[in-house]
């Protein structure tokens, strides 16, 4: 049996220690890459320290999260309050708090695929892997915003590369680190199943891998992985499996199936862009030769790690909308692909690498400026970017927000009888609580601001402490709208008189970014 799974290695083209090419012994490489990596940790923690941009809905309601330490929450599982619990801890209730970890995480995954590179392929090859991924829009987001795709990508990839260490030595060791990094990727996203489908396809597609399948790896690996789900378990049995609802309003599975092919073109055209054109189409190649050749073992493991959930997504648009991040896990299964598969064309002769890596990258230059600041065009070109298509609208404009919704707030005191905030949205009762620092200050065992209750959870408010207490207490409704709407009937209900503040603009550097609009509502019932 033992000889059987050692012809793993000996299957073409095969990637062990002893058989680097003399490229991965090439110490200039390996300078270059860690240098690489270090100079980008150094310039994405300047960039999360300054005031260029603030932070997004989630990450600011996910700040919230970390306040309220739980088992699970309505829609995702717990390890990304759990991160920025230890970001606040380290730099206090700061932006920089919140997403120091977000660039800390990028230069690890960084490292770690690096040095994968370098151990199986070559040293040359890693450095080609850290240059592709630092030109590609959505790592540069991921590097720079903390979301559950900072945390969900590193560990997909730590268990890519533990499952690829196990299947070639068969260790029990490999195979225990492999489930842990499988379960903690399901406490960051819930994956799982797409984990379960890779390595179905990798065992369909690699025979000289399927006596693995006799042994107890795979299987110890497995019961690891489930053993984390346990929290998130308890969590939904205790609030009767709400996030199951959450997924399939979510992925509009409540609904009956719909033929919509411009999902499958927005999701298409998004993810041309956030991959970066010529990389997406390089990747795209190299997995089709790749199916179609099976050469070695590494390439259809990469493959199999990637491919599936990219696949599942894409004809999923046929029926629903699918958000462009939701493949993020799958980006460096699929560079990887290209980046071996690139390799060994070289070694026969090819020579259009070059160009395929200088136009890459010079699409990547192009926009990481204006990715990260677009007000670089705007300097450049003299023109401002339409508010209502500028990137930058979703995180910026909100310390303003917090400022105008206190003034208003003050005035409403005035009369002397207590009072709260009540937001419209999860993203907007955030923000708010964020920055404004009396509200943040009082997180979370008196808040100041609310979200408008419900009879059933809508998100993670729903189960924390509600306003419902405050009997004749005044309150200030906050929506954030294009144009006048009428206040919610509930909030009508819950309140003696409901009076419409109309409408106010938000504006950054000259430009309306988000319009309020106020309610005074007086006794709540």
């Amino acid at each position: 049996m033992n000889d059987r799974i050692r012809s793993i290695d000996r299957a073409p083209l095969p990637r062990n220690a002893s058989a680097l090419s003399s490229d991965a012994n090439d110490s200039r490489w390996f300078r270059i890459g860690y240098l690489l990596i270090g100079l980008l940790l150094l310039a994405r923690l300047i960039f999360v320290a300054g005031s260029t941009i603030e932070l997004s809905e989630d990450e600011a309601y996910q700040w919230l999260w970390s306040k309220h330490p739980a088992l699970s929450y309505f829609s995702k599982p717990p390890l990304i309050a759990y991160t920025q619990w230890l970001g606040r801890s380290l730099w206090g209730d700061t932006a920089f708090g919140v997403r120091f970890f977000s660039p800390v995480i990028a230069a690890g995954l960084s490292l770690l695929m690096f040095r994968f590179m370098a151990r199986e392929v070559s040293a040359r090859a890693g450095v080609w892997l850290l240059v592709i991924i630092a030109s590609t829009p959505l790592m540069m987001v991921g590097a720079v915003l903390m979301t559950i795709d900072s945390v969900s990508v590193l560990f997909w990839t730590a268990a890519m590369v533990s499952g690829w260490q196990s299947v070639r030595t068969d260790s029990m060791r490999s195979w225990c680190w492999t489930g842990l990094w499988v379960g903690m990727a399901f406490l960051s996203k819930y994956m799982l199943p797409f984990h379960l489908l890779s390595w179905v396809v990798f065992f369909a597609l690699w025979k000289p891998a399927r006596p693995l399948l006799r042994r107890p790896g795979p299987y110890v690996a497995s019961l690891i992985a489930m053993l984390c789900t346990i929290p998130v378990l308890v969590w939904n049995q205790q609030h009767d499996w709400i996030t199951l609802t959450h997924l399939k309003d979510r992925g509009g599975l409540d609904e009956a199936w719909v033929f919509t092919p411009r999902f499958l073109a927005e999701f298409t055209l998004a993810e041309i862009g956030l991959l970066n054109p010529v990389f997406f189409l390089g990747m795209l190649l190299a997995a089709v030769a790749v199916w179609k050749e099976r050469r070695d073992g590494l390439t259809v493991f990469c493959f199999s790690m990637g491919v599936p959930m990219f696949l599942f997504y894409w004809i999923y648009t046929l029926r629903a909308r699918v958000q462009p991040n939701w493949i993020a896990p799958t980006l460096l299964p699929l560079v990887c692909v290209m980046v071996i598969h690139w390799e060994n064309r070289l070694k026969e002769g090819w020579s259009g690498w070059r160009r395929w890596m200088a136009s890459g990258l010079a699409f990547g230059l192009l926009v990481a400026g204006p990715l990260h600041n677009t007000g670089i065009i705007k300097k450049v070109t003299g023109i401002s970017v339409p508010a209502a298509s500028d990137p930058k609208r979703r995180v910026s404009g909100w310390s303003q927000m917090a400022a105008l919704v206190e003034k208003e707030f003050k005035e409403l005191q005035a009369d002397g009888v207590p009072a709260f905030v009540v937001g419209s949205h999860y993203g907007i009762t955030s923000l708010l609580t964020f920055y404004w620092p009396e509200a943040r200050q009082r997180v979370p065992v008196d808040p100041l601001v609310f979200y408008r209750s419900s009879d059933v959870p809508m998100n993670q408010f729903y189960f924390w402490k509600g306003y419902s207490d405050r009997k004749g207490q005044n309150a200030l409704f906050v929506a954030r709208t294009v144009r006048p709407q009428s206040p919610p009937e509930r909030l009508v209900s819950e309140f003696e008189s409901v009076t419409d503040l109309g409408m106010r603009e938000i504006s950054v550097e000259g430009r309306v970014l988000h319009r309020l609009q106020l309610f005074k509502c007086v006794g709540l019932r």
